[in-house]
Order: structure tokens, then sequence, then C-alpha cells
């Protein structure tokens, strides 16, 4: 399949692709009281570790980039890594760890 084709992505991942981005959006309301703490654990200490029986989300500064580095724990799901650039104001970067919890919470369905 070609990438530059629009549709390049199967109905089942079509499926997929909605149901992570919905979660997202969840996420970031649902949870956001605690997204914000653990922003705020983020940059006061630059790492910590959220783990649980299915995986293990390791968050860090490196440089001007946050970074979530997913490992499973189990053989069902994939590990994966996400960065994003980190943002100049407080504000912006507690906004920005938000969205990258969730995106990476998200990324967890099965």
């Amino acid at each position: 399949m070609d990438f530059a084709d629009p549709d390049f992505l199967s109905p089942e991942q079509k499926l997929r692709e909605q149901e992570v981005i919905a979660r997202c959006v969840n996420l970031m309301h649902d949870e956001r009281s605690r997204y914000e703490k653990q922003a705020q654990t983020l940059l006061a200490s630059s790492s910590f570790i959220v783990e649980d029986l299915t995986y293990c989300l390791a968050y860090s500064i490196q440089g001007d980039r946050f970074i979530c580095d997913s490992t499973s724990n189990t053989s069902v799901s994939q590990s994966f890594s996400i960065e994003v650039p980190m943002p100049s104001t407080q504000e912006e970067q507690i906004e920005t760890l938000i969205e990258l919890f969730a995106q990476s919470e998200a990324g967890l369905i099965l």
C-alpha cells in the first residue's frame, strides 16, 4: 500500500484508530487531575514510571523533548515510543503532558 494514498489503512485499522482517538479524548477529560499531578511530578523530577501488570510507561525529559517509552509486560500488546517537543511556558508544558499521558494510555487499549 502507498502511504500517499489516504485510504492506506484497512477497515480494521481505521476502526482501531477511531477507538484510540476517542479513548484519548475521554482520558484527557476523565483523568485530567491525575495527569496534572503526573505533569508536576515529571517537571520536578525529569522522569517517572507508571506500571501495572500489562505495561510499563516510562516518562522522561531529554533535552527539549518529553519522551514516553512503553514496554509491554504481556505478549498481547506492543511496545512503542512517543516523543514531543517541550513548549516554553509551564502552562503549555502541562497541557502537552496531559495530551502525552492520554495518548500513551489510549494506545494501550486492545
